[in-house]
This record gives structure tokens, sequence and C-alpha cells, in this order.
């Protein structure tokens, strides 16, 4: 009897631990944008075999209307979990701060994701607003005496211009000279556009709030995935914190253990709800920065 009992309240639990273990973690690909301008929410679920169904963004509704959904890609699995990206028009000015959204999955409960938090700042105007002329009024022209005799005009003006195209015709073709195309401007390199998302993250400090402390990992170990990938041909979106350092270990970098442990405390804050010190949060930022100097 005590068997079965043991038994049946395994079975009862073990649902719920595994349950456990789904994580889902949304953040912005920026931390400031224009009104008008579109931002990328990232959503990243662990734990789960199967792709997620949908992400529910009811709650955002007040916010955000329906018809500012721009796009929304299909899951894709990227190491350990499943990721998905929507696209949305952000118009209202000021700090937005969203609640979290719901994850649906194939089996089980919804899976809620964190707050998250972004700016929406208005277009810059520009420097010379105060030297545009002033707006006029309407002027309104008396009648003239040729306003009635434009209908009788059209039959000549059709005839010259069918005149004017058959001599036109007629004359013999021009070469027009080409025009050598406009320079392009250069592209930033993988290193440079890393170190200017490394430097927007400090001027935001998302850590300051226990809700910006899960985004804050998450961008961080994102742009340096990101600068690895561009930087050295591998794809590190796609692969696992073990992979990378071993991928980077064949590769004889020096820093390469440096790396290890960057994404690993990143993973750790978004898969095993770790808190780190507040000291260690601008460390960690300054060892992404040495990472996507080389």
């Amino acid at each position: 009897m005590a068997e079965r009992f043991r038994l049946a309240l395994l079975c009862w639990l073990l649902p719920a631990a595994l349950g456990a273990q789904v994580r889902a973690v949304a953040s912005f690909d920026r931390a400031q944008v224009e009104a008008g301008d579109t931002a990328v929410l990232r959503v990243q679920v662990a734990g789960v075999q199967a792709a997620p169904q949908r992400v529910s963004l009811g709650a955002w509704l007040p916010t955000v209307p329906s018809d500012h959904l721009r796009t929304r890609s299909a899951w894709r699995r990227t190491g350990e979990y499943w990721v998905q990206t929507i696209s949305l028009l952000l118009l209202d000015t000021g700090r937005l701060t969203l609640p979290p959204v719901l994850v649906h999955l194939q089996v089980g409960e919804p899976v809620p994701t964190n707050p998250v938090e972004i700016a929406v700042v208005a277009p810059a105007v520009p420097a010379d607003i105060g030297a545009m002329a002033p707006l006029r009024d309407i002027r309104r022209h008396p009648a003239a005496w040729y306003d009635d005799y434009w209908p009788a005009a059209l039959p000549v003006l059709a005839a010259g211009l069918l005149a004017l195209w058959w001599w036109r015709r007629r004359r013999r073709a021009r070469p027009v000279p080409s025009t050598a195309p406009a320079p392009e401007m250069p592209r930033p390199s993988a290193r440079e556009l890393a170190l200017q998302q490394l430097d927007a993250l400090a001027q935001q400090k998302p850590w300051t709030s226990p809700e910006g402390v899960l985004e804050y990992y998450a961008a961080l170990s994102w742009i340096v995935r990101e600068f690895l990938q561009a930087q050295y041909g591998f794809p590190a979106l796609e692969m696992t914190t073990a992979e990378i350092a071993q991928t980077l270990k064949r590769t004889a970098a020096p820093w390469a253990d440096e790396a290890q442990r960057l994404l690993q405390q990143a993973d750790w804050v978004k898969f095993a709800n770790a808190h780190p010190k507040s000291r260690a949060h601008e460390h960690w930022l300054d060892v992404a920065r040495r990472l996507c100097s080389h």
C-alpha cells in the first residue's frame, strides 16, 4: 500500500517538476527607438522539446494596437532554446513598460515572460527649422478671359505634341552619357557594431531595476554571439555555450575561457534565475567590450 502511494505521489509531482524547468525570456533588440520606427521583440523559450505554438500579445493591446504588428518569424531552434522574433511599430513617445506576454506551448499551461521596457523618442528636428518661411494664405485670382477658351485650344495642343513626337522620332538618337553610381557608405564592421550596441546598453543601464537584470543579460549574450558569428564565421547564434567554447578553443583564442564564463553567467541568469551581485553587472559589460575589441 505504501509503495503504491509513493508511486502515485511521484507521478503527480513529476509533471510539475518538469514544467518548472520551462522558462521564457523576452527582450527588445534596442533600448531606444524613434517614434514611427520598428522595434524587434525576441522571445526565447527553454526547457521544451517541441516548438511553442504562439506568443500572445494581448496584454500589450492598450499600448501597442494589433495593427502595429508588422512581422512574426517562425520558431527556430538555437541551441537549447526556441527563438521567435516579432517586429512592432511604435508611435507613442515616452518610456514604455510592457507587461509579460504569454507563450502557449504544445502541452501544458502558457508560460509568461518577463516584463520589458523600451524608450520611444521623438524624431530629431532639423537645426534650421526657425529659418523656414511662414506659410502664406491662399490668394485667389480673378477669372481671365482665356478661361472660357481652353477647350478649343486642346486640339491645337494635341497637334503640336504629335508634331513634336514625330520630329523627335526622326532625329538621330543621341547616346546618353552614363553616370557613375554614387559611392556606397561603408558598413560598420562587426567590432564597431558590437561596441556601439554595448555603449547603448551601458547608457541605458537596465540592471538598475530588478526586472531589467534578465533583459540586460539576454541582450549582452546576444551581442557577443552576434559578434562571434560575424567576426569568426561560425553560427554562434545557433550554438550552445558549450559548443561555442569548444569552437573557440580550437582556434587557440587566448580569451576563449573569458568568453565562456560570460556566456555561462548570462545562461544562469536567463534560465536558472540566478541573481548576480550589483557590482558584477558592469564587470561583465567590460568583459564583453574586451571580447568585441579583438
